[in-house]
């Protein structure tokens, strides 16, 4: 089962709520590598951080935010696709691998459900995020009644 495989979903670093479920569709708030509330990687890519570093950041990242819509769902409905990814990488200036920091997000997002992780994506370059992450990113998917109910 999907929520075996994730993380706890992370609690909001402020004012927000960690996931909304609209119609058929379910948006997740941006996520940061958080692993048990701690950000794990902190930086400015090409400079402090790593590409590689990075993309197990954006995996992290993706983590959280594929828990954060499975728990919004509850146990009677499930995702049934990304449909879009937008991750936006803490980069030096004149940085230009942001694809490939988004390829640990889409990684990941494959690795936990298959072919439905296909989506539209957008990797975007940024001076700073929250907390001083290195990546934050989020998600909007689609959802279905779980099989079996």
């Amino acid at each position: 089962m999907l929520s075996e495989e994730l993380p706890n979903p992370p609690a909001p670093q402020g004012s927000y709520v960690p996931a909304v479920v609209h119609g058929a569709l379910v948006m997740t708030a941006g996520m940061t590598p958080r692993v048990d509330g701690a950000l794990r990687h902190r930086g400015q890519v090409g400079a402090d951080v790593s590409v590689e570093e990075a993309q197990e950041a954006a995996a992290i990242a993706a983590g959280n935010a594929l828990a954060a819509a499975v728990a919004a769902l509850g146990p009677d409905r499930e995702v049934e696709r990304v449909l879009r990814l937008s991750v936006y990488v803490n980069a030096v200036a004149g940085f230009t691998e942001h694809s490939r920091v988004a390829d640990g997000a889409s990684g990941r997002l494959r690795a936990l459900l298959g072919e439905a992780a296909g989506a539209c994506r957008v990797a975007v370059g940024v001076a700073s995020l929250p907390g001083g992450a290195c990546v934050e990113l989020e998600l909007t998917c689609s959802w279905a009644p779980r099989e079996g109910r």
